[in-house]
């Protein structure tokens, strides 16, 4: 059930890496996750899925934890986001790995896990369950029972022995199984089994924390609570990659690197752009890279606004292109998700904000109040959804 087994040379791992999705594979977090294991400096063993059912590959993305990865599973289980059958999968290839590689070597000491995608949490409560000297740190990339939307996400578990050991594991530690919603499970074993609980921001934090209805177990999530936005690659890194890409130099341009949903749109700043005089909306052009620029283009056409002369969307490119692009923009722009309504406060801090915080470049946010980003020190800001303060942005920028 796994492939790909590598042996580093250095000092063997005493750190295990639990990460349904980790590099090479062209997935944010997978990214995330590899830049974890740079930021910890420290040898790791990893446990990884193969995700090229529905994800790329790319082996530059291997360079983010270089050598400390001494070595390497990549499970061949199917890649399943929500499903007990993916999650049981996992969880018995992986526990027979992590058990034969534990034996061989010097033995874990510590163990990472993080979830998107949840499979990931469950392999390591269950080792937890059998290795409980391990020190287990658990990441949560963000709420993960709540869709953005704040519409509560459900996916049934499946009987069995993982689901009974793990039943026993949490009434053990004091505190009552969640049901039959795996993504209340995915939440409840690292509350009640992990030694460390990281989240990105305060907001995540506090959100995940006000849902959990077992005083005694919100409180052992607060007290192991750890605030830790995603890592910020050194500078060496956004000059890896020489992308070829011609940028017009009569132009000031703007990047956005990702996709656009309902609640992330880019029709505010097109509303602004069109605003704007024409000679100075020539000064500008918001150069995006994203999954379906065809698409954003047809839809952007039809709101009718000259503005969108000044975007041009080009298709994703490589992750260290990325980087290396971000350095050569004028400025980078940075939406929050618009949650007013939905939630108590805005509970998402963009991954991309890590990337473009080392870029050297000004960066713009469009920002919700009280949100993450808006608490990040941005070289630029206005409100979502708020033409008139975008209008002001722009031309701040053609002045520049």
């Amino acid at each position: 059930m796994a492939r790909g087994q590598a042996v580093e040379q250095g000092a063997p791992a005493t750190d295990l890496v639990v990460a349904y999705a980790f590099a090479p594979h062209v997935d944010t977090a997978a990214i995330v996750a590899a830049k974890r294991v740079r930021a910890a400096g420290r040898p790791v063993d990893v446990l990884q899925n193969d995700m090229t059912a529905l994800r790329g590959t790319d082996p530059a993305l291997d360079q983010i934890a270089g050598t400390l990865v001494r070595r390497r599973a990549v499970l061949d289980t199917p890649t399943l986001f929500s499903s007990w059958r993916g999650v049981r999968t996992f969880v018995e290839a992986g526990l027979a790995q992590a058990l034969e590689w534990d034996q061989d070597g010097p033995g874990y000491e510590r163990v990472y896990s993080r979830a998107h995608w949840v499979p990931s949490h469950f392999l390591a409560a269950r080792l937890k369950t059998l290795r409980p000297h391990l020190r287990w740190t658990a990441e949560f990339s963000d709420p993960l029972s709540v869709y953005v939307d704040a519409k509560e996400r459900h996916s049934a578990v499946g009987d069995g022995p993982l689901l009974e050991e793990l039943t026993a594991a949490v009434e053990a530690a004091g505190f009552a199984p969640p049901g039959d919603n795996l993504f209340a499970w995915v939440e409840t074993l690292p509350y009640a089994l992990a030694d460390e609980l990281i989240f990105t921001n305060e907001n995540q934090r506090d959100l995940m924390i006000s849902r959990i209805t077992d005083e005694a177990l919100a409180a052992r999530v607060t007290e192991r609570a750890v605030v830790a936005p995603h890592p910020t690659l050194p500078a060496e890194f956004y000059q890896l990659a020489d992308p070829e890409e011609e940028l017009d130099p009569d132009r000031r341009h703007i990047g956005y690197f990702g996709n656009f949903y309902a609640n992330r749109s880019m029709t505010s700043v097109v509303a602004a752009l069109s605003a704007l005089p024409s000679d100075v909306r020539e000064r500008l052009q918001i150069d995006v890279y994203t999954a379906k620029p065809e698409a954003l283009m047809t839809a952007l056409r039809g709101l009718r606004l000259p503005g969108v002369e000044a975007v041009r969307a080009r298709p994703f490119v490589s992750y260290l292109d990325f980087l290396a692009l971000s350095t050569r923009m004028d400025a980078l722009l940075i939406n929050d998700a618009v949650t007013r309504k939905l939630f108590p406060a805005n509970p998402f801090l963009p991954s991309k904000w890590s990337d473009y915080r080392g870029s050297g470049r000004p960066v713009w946010g469009l920002v919700e109040a009280g949100s993450p980003l808006a608490a990040q020190p941005l070289d630029l800001r206005s409100p979502v959804q708020h033409t008139s303060a975008a209008v002001q942005v722009l031309a701040q920028i053609a002045s520049a």
